[in-house]
């Protein structure tokens, strides 16, 4: 598992600066409910449970955001956690053709590009 904090810019109808928590022990995005209201996601229409890190399970609103590291973008789900730290996962990182490198706990490239067109 690791963690480390990166910038990263958050979109939908608005984009957002954020400095995120990496972790590769989870697998979505997590942001508060006020974020995603923020950058204009659509309200989801059914909640979702999730087991958190913690072992509890959860009703939570889930939706998609773009995410955009060092020129590379990508779509990923984000689960809408009232209270959470905003948290970028390993679903995102595979996505944008990242990886945490252990040794210096920052994102690097795994591949040359992530969706190709």
């Amino acid at each position: 598992m690791g963690h480390g904090y990166e910038e990263v810019t958050l979109a939908w109808v608005r984009e957002r600066k954020v400095n995120i928590l990496v972790d590769t022990g989870s697998t979505y995005i997590v942001l508060p409910p006020e974020m995603a209201q923020e950058l204009g996601t659509p309200p989801p229409p059914r909640k979702h449970s999730v087991r958190l890190a913690d072992g509890r399970e959860a009703e939570v609103e889930v939706g998609t955001v773009t995410v955009k590291v060092d020129g590379r973008e990508a779509p990923a789900t984000a689960v809408l956690l009232p209270g959470a730290e905003p948290l970028l996962g390993v679903e995102a990182l595979e996505a944008l053709g990242l990886k945490v490198d252990p040794t210096t706990g920052r994102l690097e490239a795994t591949r040359s590009y992530t969706i190709r067109a």
